[in-house]
């Protein structure tokens, strides 16, 4: 059993080392040397839980997937009134870009996209799910008068995930002085008025 959490707990390793080289260096950096470099391990050690670059790319995108879509639809189930659950997504996913910088630059790669028919398909599919997951949160608050009537659910929730990716292009670029944390506030602060 501990040789099994073990090996999880590497593969992590792994995958957090390979996102911080996106992050830094982008997607064509990604390589198994500069993995193990960033991970501290040697590349026979990478080689040991992975097959090898491919497998980590696909291994990346379950992590994004499991890590923004699967809390999304985690929030959503809770007992929060739908304002705050919105409200919780958005700057969960926020600091999940600011702690991983490397997953816009994933996400976007064209590396990835071209290279990995099968990887963008499962996350556009991951998308798809999130912006459903979102959308049901707002007709819920539509639906408890907490939301503005005559707002789209999926437009609003498309308009979200915009404001997130902007600021995820923006932090990419250095064009955020202040950071990710208060643009988000600001945003949110504007977002929110424009919902209730």
């Amino acid at each position: 059993m501990l040789e099994k959490k073990s090996t999880r707990i590497r593969k992590e390793e792994i995958i957090q080392a390979a996102l911080d080289v996106v992050g830094r260096k982008g997607l064509r950096s990604l390589t198994i040397s500069a993995i193990a470099a960033t991970a501290g391990m040697s590349e026979a050690n990478i080689y040991r839980h992975f097959k090898g670059k491919d497998e980590i790319i696909s291994a990346i995108a379950d992590f994004i997937g499991s890590s923004v879509m699967g809390k999304a639809a985690t929030i959503a189930d809770g007992s929060r009134r739908p304002l705050e659950k919105l409200e919780t997504v958005f700057f969960s996913h926020l600091a999940l870009i600011a702690e991983h910088p490397g997953i816009p630059r994933f996400v976007f790669s064209e590396d990835v996209l071209l290279a990995h028919p099968d990887i963008a398909q499962t996350l556009a599919a991951r998308i798809n799910g999130y912006v459903e997951t979102i959308s049901g949160i707002i007709a819920a608050g539509i639906q408890e008068g907490e939301m503005r009537q005559g707002i789209s659910p999926r437009e609003t929730a498309l308009t979200l995930l915009g404001m997130i990716q902007f600021t995820a292009l923006r932090s990419t670029v250095g064009g955020l002085p202040g950071g990710i944390a208060d643009e988000g506030k600001n945003l949110w602060q504007n977002f929110a008025l424009l919902l209730r």
